[in-house]
């Protein structure tokens, strides 16, 4: 996984503060509306932090909010293990 070319974009964390956040990837959940962000705030560490949310689309920006459902967050540790062996 490359990670010097991940996109960059700007969200309101819940607290109501924008930050920049680098994209790794968005994974659409089947059969459902909702969509996570796999992201990281820092990708030139030498061990990345990789976190995962609900993304959003509110007033024009993107909010994240917290995965609370148990087969949402299978489907993503799936999704990143898949990530970091690739």
């Amino acid at each position: 996984m490359n990670m010097k070319d991940l996109e960059t974009i700007k969200i309101t964390n819940p607290e109501g503060k924008e930050v920049e956040i680098k994209v790794i990837t968005i994974l659409k959940k089947p059969e459902s509306d909702k969509s996570f962000l796999i992201y990281t705030f820092d990708d030139k560490a030498e061990n990345v932090d990789i976190y995962a949310s609900i993304i959003k689309e509110q007033d024009g920006g993107y909010i994240l909010d917290s995965i609370t459902d148990k087969d949402d967050w299978e489907m993503i540790q799936k999704a990143i293990q898949e990530l970091s062996e690739g």
